[in-house]
């Protein structure tokens, strides 16, 4: 059964966004996934002979924040009202988590969310509604970048696509529920090495490091 009256906002393009802040259900109590556990393991074996600030797209389990070793702070979002209390919980000193949708128009410059070492979003396209709101979205990436600053994300989500809608479920141990739900999205979203370039350069940024696991987007001085 699905929400009919869920709160919502809109992207550049007019495409209606999830927007509800109640307390839905999403990746709070779910494993890590292994993309976010290599990001980690980079950033912490790679890049740790400095504080750095970091903005993390969709905090999930709070996982990154609980297991970077070093950090000036970290800046996370998440469209889950449950999502956001877990990590609240946690009381990671500088760490600062905001309710918002990352295809809103114009949110991150109505935040004043910017000057970041790092940017995370381990699925950079998957849920994106529309390629307009992708690519006004890697533009603010950049912008939000530092000079030098990197833009990290995770090659599996680069190869599907899904929707997010919010459902009612139902458990003995729950009763009824309220939970985000992932359903196919449009194959517009599955996201190539040759377009991440393309966009990369477009955008100023080029492709800095590419395993099988995560690709890296360094801004240009």
């Amino acid at each position: 059964m699905f929400f009919k009256n869920f709160q919502k906002t809109f992207c550049i393009n007019g495409c209606a966004l999830f927007n509800d802040n109640s307390n839905f259900e999403y990746w709070e109590n779910k494993k890590v996934t292994s993309d976010e556990i290599e990001i980690v393991k980079f950033i912490n074996n790679k890049i740790n002979n400095k504080k750095i600030s970091i903005l993390h797209i969709g905090i999930g389990n709070s996982y990154l924040a609980s297991n970077i070793t070093l950090f000036d702070k970290i800046d996370g979002i998440t469209i889950s009202g449950n999502e956001k209390n877990f990590g609240d919980k946690l009381k990671i000193n500088n760490y600062n988590i905001f309710f918002l949708n990352k295809l809103e128009k114009d949110i991150f410059i109505k935040k004043k969310i910017k000057n970041y070492d790092l940017i995370i979003d381990v699925n950079i396209k998957s849920f994106c509604c529309c390629n307009k709101a992708f690519q006004k979205l890697f533009n603010d990436y950049s912008y939000m970048l530092n000079e030098n600053g990197l833009l990290i994300t995770g090659k599996q989500g680069m190869n599907w696509s899904r929707l997010i809608k919010p459902v009612y479920s139902f458990s003995l141990k729950k009763f009824f529920y309220r939970r985000l739900k992932e359903y196919d999205g449009p194959k517009s979203n599955i996201l190539t090495i040759e377009q991440s370039d393309k966009i990369s350069r477009e955008n100023n940024l080029t492709i800095n490091y590419n395993t099988d696991q995560i690709l890296i987007f360094k801004k240009n001085g």
